[in-house]
């Protein structure tokens, strides 16, 4: 009796311990969790090559987007997705018809000026991705602070026609508006072609000479910029592009002696106060195109004509051509056609009145505040 009760009791001490090795050795099950479908849905990303060549990976869906170069904003509406923008750059809150497609526009954040990325407040707008220009783009210290963020970064940028044809592409590819964005390129090609068709015999000693003011009386056109294509399709000889003038940290000054040596026949500009200035101030009184009245502002729409940082491209050749050369384009109702262009590309409709003050350049951009 006493022998068998020893025997359980050392049979069930050698036991335990055999249990609980086994028991620790086995593997641990754990109840399986699924993904909630917002996890799922917000993992979900597609691939995109922007203006820069890179292949970059963004989210799915419908994107809060910060603008950090204005010409994207002006695309984003464009393509009418104006209402994902969660930060931006100042410069699109001066913009009047910005502010009429946005009328929310001053409440959303500004996280980035001169190039320079507040990262912190960028974060805190909740933007999904970035669309940034080149210039960025190259900062090494820029990209860094957007990578560290985790948002992923698009550029959208050009130097030529071609290029910004791309990047109005690439907008549409990351916003989902592919076919918008065709529709505006077919239209694009289109009012540079009918120009084109109305222009080409012009012989070049009869073509006008401008010299193109861009914000400053004495910043000009570089020598293979867009902006002398421009004024190239538009039938015109761009002075400055004309002597080689050059561009240095994305901008081009040059001395008024030298606009003098060029003798332009007319001035353009894209600053209606630069406008007024040229035509008052008395270092510019001695110009052929001062004495002759042919100082003009450029009108300003969504972006302001011209410009090297503007959507409007084809509306900027067509309205260089018609002002210079009046009797190719006698059956063109240059009112009208813009009104189109603005119900049809920007879903906004001007009567008349309204089309005159665009096509002025006064009153619809804000001056910088000081």
């Amino acid at each position: 009796m006493k022998r068998h009760w020893r025997a359980t009791l050392l049979s069930a001490v050698l036991f335990l311990p055999m249990v609980l090795l086994l028991t620790a050795c086995a593997p641990q099950t754990k109840p399986v969790e699924a993904t909630p479908p917002a996890l799922e849905e917000a993992a979900a990303t597609r691939s995109i090559v922007d203006c820069d060549g890179r292949t970059v990976e963004i989210p799915e869906g419908e994107l809060k987007i910060a603008c950090l170069y204005a010409y994207a904003g002006h695309g984003m509406t464009l393509l009418d997705t104006q209402d994902q923008i969660v930060a931006l750059v100042e410069g699109l809150k001066r913009d009047q018809l910005m502010r009429m497609k946005r009328a929310d526009i001053d409440r959303l954040s500004v996280p980035s000026a001169t190039g320079v990325i507040n990262v912190e407040e960028l974060i805190a707008s909740g933007a999904e991705i970035a669309l940034i220009r080149h210039s960025i783009a190259l900062s090494g210290a820029e990209t860094e602070k957007l990578d560290k963020a985790g948002i992923p970064y698009v550029v959208i940028d050009y130097t030529n026609i071609e290029e910004q044809k791309r990047s109005i592409q690439v907008l549409g590819e990351v916003l989902n508006r592919q076919e918008a964005a065709q529709a505006y390129l077919d239209f694009y090609e289109a009012a540079i072609a009918m120009v084109q068709a109305r222009i080409s015999d012009i012989p070049m000693e009869e073509r006008v000479r401008v010299y193109h003011s861009v914000n400053e009386a004495t910043r000009t056109d570089a020598m293979g910029s867009i902006q002398e294509e421009v004024t190239t399709l538009a039938g015109l000889i761009n002075v400055s592009a004309e002597a080689g003038a050059a561009m240095a940290d994305e901008k081009t000054f040059v001395t008024l002696e030298e606009i003098y040596g060029w003798k332009p026949e007319a001035i353009l500009a894209n600053e209606y106060l630069v406008a007024d200035y040229i035509r008052t101030d008395a270092k510019w009184q001695g110009l052929e195109a001062v004495q002759s009245g042919q100082v003009f502002t450029l009108p300003v729409g969504i972006s302001r004509w011209g410009h090297p940082g503007s959507i409007e491209t084809p509306m900027a050749v067509l309205y260089m051509a018609q002002l210079f050369y009046p009797e190719k384009f006698e059956d063109l109702d240059l009112v009208q056609y813009t009104k189109d262009y603005y119900g049809t590309y920007f879903g906004l409709e001007f009567d008349s009145e309204e089309i005159e003050e665009i096509l002025s350049g006064v009153g619809m951009r804000a001056a910088k505040s000081s």
